[in-house]
């Protein structure tokens, strides 16, 4: 019996030690997600600093900011979590706002209490994030939504909604979508805005320097802008909208593509109204070393920071002109008032051992290893439309469009050092 209830003992304290243990490795996962988040952004012009950070066995209060100056005013966001820590893992209340000494740099006070109820006192976006015992996390976060009247004002705000899961390999999802937002003002003019639905998603992973590989989509319904008033009615509409991407790595190099389609851009600002409709664009690009792209954009970074480029910088530059990459536009076209415009377009700098951004001979001597060929196809209906019509005259009064039937087009080819435009020669500047 006593051998019995001694097992049991040394169970339990196992258990409660074990369950400790978890609880300081709950901790440390957070310390190296703040390590991580702080290491990322270091070369940035934001700075991410802790405002308060107090800890118990079981929770914790870790309260960080978020600031930026720009033209000598600061403007910082804080994130107020409120985390409960379990051996089985940890849950994590978010709450993100605008700091309050924003306050002070409004100086109208309508204004200001305007500011105050929406930004202040309440959150910008809320949710939970859980942690679960090998690092896998899912976070749901809701962002600020209100219906108000201001005067003649009518605003109405749904939420964003968003959804992510990740993993401690750096692997994540996310699903969001937006149900818009509306603005009505009846005074001197009638104003009606219409920010229509919207979702988007993402599956990859985000390596330092913040370059994403994976697949990203999103669709949207579009959005509208109407004014009347004594004089002529003016009009924007933006019609529903798809695009995706896709970014891997082969042989340590970036190899990417993409593609947008919008129904339609309508607009009537009192002169003849224009309608663009079938946009469509597709592109790829390959090639650039993802090791020198992503110093690159952390320099990049730095460079927004300290307001200047550094020899760093420069040398990732020539490098990346050194290393050659591809880009291909397949397709591009619109159609306005009915006229369709069609472009193809490919671009290669092939791999080389002269560029140099900093020496601009060495940057000349690129031009003969350089290959680029374009391809627009105009329809001839194109040249009635006032709105057009002066640069359609210039672009057929200098060659660069030329007849093909009852339509236009254009050839340009750039290699080995010359170019020609519709097949004929074009004199290069350099």
């Amino acid at each position: 019996m006593h051998k019995t209830l001694l097992i049991s003992s040394l169970l339990v304290a196992g258990i409660v030690v074990a369950g400790a243990g978890t609880l300081l490795a709950t901790d440390r996962q957070i310390d190296a997600a703040l390590a991580q988040l702080q290491e990322n952004t270091a070369s940035s012009p934001f700075v991410i600093a802790v405002r308060e950070d107090k800890s118990t066995l079981t929770e914790r209060h870790l309260v960080l900011t978020a600031s930026v100056e720009e033209e000598g005013q600061s403007i910082s966001l804080v994130l107020d979590n409120e985390i409960q820590k379990r051996p089985w893992g940890a849950k994590i209340e978010h709450r993100l706002y605008v700091d309050e000494s924003l306050l002070a740099q409004i100086e109208d006070e309508p204004a200001r209490a305007i500011f105050r109820k929406f930004f202040l006192d309440q959150a910008l976006i809320s949710g939970t994030t859980e942690i679960g015992l090998t690092g896998n996390y899912q976070s749901e976060l809701v962002g600020i939504a209100f219906d108000e009247v201001i005067e003649q004002t009518e605003v109405t705000v749904f939420p964003l909604r968003l959804a992510i899961a990740g993993d401690r390999t750096g692997h994540l999802t996310t699903e969001g979508s937006w149900q818009g937002a509306t603005l009505r003002m009846d005074d001197l003019e009638q104003i009606a805005v219409s920010v229509r639905p919207m979702t988007f998603e993402s599956e990859g992973q985000y390596l330092s320097g913040g370059l994403f590989l994976g697949e990203e989509r999103f669709s949207g319904e579009g959005f509208s802008f109407n004014m009347t008033s004594e004089e002529a009615p003016v009009g924007y509409e933006i019609g529903a909208m798809t695009g995706q991407g896709t970014s891997q790595v082969i042989d340590e190099r970036l190899v990417a593509d993409g593609s947008f389609a919008m129904k339609k851009i309508a607009f009537n600002a009192g002169t003849e109204p224009v309608q663009l409709t079938d946009i469509n664009l597709s592109f790829t690009m390959s090639g650039l070393v993802v090791e020198n792209l992503q110093s690159l954009i952390q320099n990049l970074n730095s460079m927004q920071a300290n307001g200047e480029p550094s020899p760093a910088l420069m040398e990732n530059a020539s490098q990346i002109l050194r290393d050659g990459f591809k880009m291909d536009l397949p397709q591009w076209q619109v159609s306005i008032n009915g006229q369709r415009i069609a472009l193809q377009a490919a671009f290669e700098l092939p791999a080389n051992d002269v560029a140099d951004v900093s020496n601009p001979f060495s940057m000349l001597g690129l031009v003969s290893t350089l290959k680029y060929n374009a391809h627009l196809d105009v329809a001839g209906g194109l040249s009635e439309l006032a709105v057009v019509a002066e640069p359609f005259n210039a672009l057929m009064m200098t060659g660069v469009l030329v007849e093909k039937g009852a339509d236009y087009q254009m050839d340009f080819i750039l290699a080995d050092g010359a170019a020609t435009l519709n097949g004929e020669a074009v004199p290069l500047p350099f």
